[in-house]
């Protein structure tokens, strides 16, 4: 253990994990979604959580959550659905200092979790929505996120979002698509109104990509929509991250007028009558 942790002071380099699985790395999984028009469920922190028994900011812990994010997390990753995963678990690649903290507390915690529960050949990438703002390399950002914006270039789109998300307002993120419908939810404890969700993108997808930004519940989502044969991409944070990159920010920037990634509980946020964005609202589902 004292040789792993000069390892990662010396090289700023996670050490290799005996894990059996491999974990793609953004451009496979992109390239990958491109050519099979998979949906994607990533998991990250916040999910294995879950399934231990704890809450998270923004979800509270459900019983019913965590079995049906153990049942997905089991699922074998195909065309159809991809399960993703952090890269950081089994490839070795550079963080900024802060994330690389991070990860050495994380693998410390929850090896045994993943050495537990990582039972399928293969993973996608969870970074997918997330290419910028933990590397110290950022050189790829760029391009990636180009990729991305692949995945909804002329397709009309659905976002399934947070209340205070507003994922692409204020930026050119979407504005490859077609046309954009917006399902607001509750900005915290989503799954307690799964169903309604559910109902709601049912009754709006009209063959649209559906775009899911909503935490542990949207890795649920995802799963039932694509059993159904629609497309469904959780893509949490990736307003956030875009935001960082256009500004070439170095560190987490707070955006004031939507939510911003792990910075802070929306409690400083200045909300604007966005005529485009309200617009695009077809269900509001917003009351907690």
């Amino acid at each position: 253990m004292v040789a792993a942790i000069r390892n990662y002071t010396e090289t700023k380099q996670l050490p290799k994990k005996p894990f059996d699985f491999e974990v793609q790395t953004i451009d496979e999984t992109l390239d990958y979604i491109l050519e099979h028009q998979s949906s994607i469920a990533r998991f990250g922190d916040g999910e294995a959580a879950i399934m231990l028994g704890q809450s998270i900011n923004y979800q509270k812990y459900d019983p019913k959550l965590a079995e049906e994010l153990k049942f997905i997390f089991n699922q074998e990753s195909s065309p159809t659905l991809i399960i993703g995963l952090q890269e950081g678990l089994k490839n070795r690649f550079s963080f900024v200092p802060d994330a690389l903290a991070f990860w050495r507390q994380y693998l410390e915690d929850y090896e045994e979790f993943y050495l537990d529960y990582c039972k399928n050949t293969w993973y996608g990438s969870t970074f997918i929505s997330r290419p910028y703002i933990d590397f110290l390399d950022k050189s790829k950002a760029k391009s990636q996120f180009e990729k991305l914006k692949k995945l909804w270039e002329g397709r009309d789109i659905l976002i399934v979002e947070g209340y205070t998300s507003r994922s692409g307002v204020g930026n050119d993120l979407f504005d490859g698509a077609k046309s954009i419908k917006r399902i607001i939810c509750p900005s915290r404890h989503a799954y307690d109104k799964k169903n309604e969700i559910m109902e709601a993108i049912i009754n709006h997808a009209d063959g649209r990509l559906v775009l899911l930004m909503l935490g542990p519940t949207a890795k649920v989502l995802a799963y039932q929509l694509a059993i159904k044969g629609m497309q469904a991409i959780d893509i949490g944070h990736v307003d956030s991250e875009y935001e960082w990159m256009q500004m070439g920010a170095e560190n987490k920037v707070l955006l004031h007028n939507k939510h911003t990634a792990e910075f802070n509980l929306d409690t400083e946020i200045e909300l604007a009558d966005d005529e485009a964005y309200l617009s695009q609202v077809v269900v509001d589902l917003s009351a907690e």
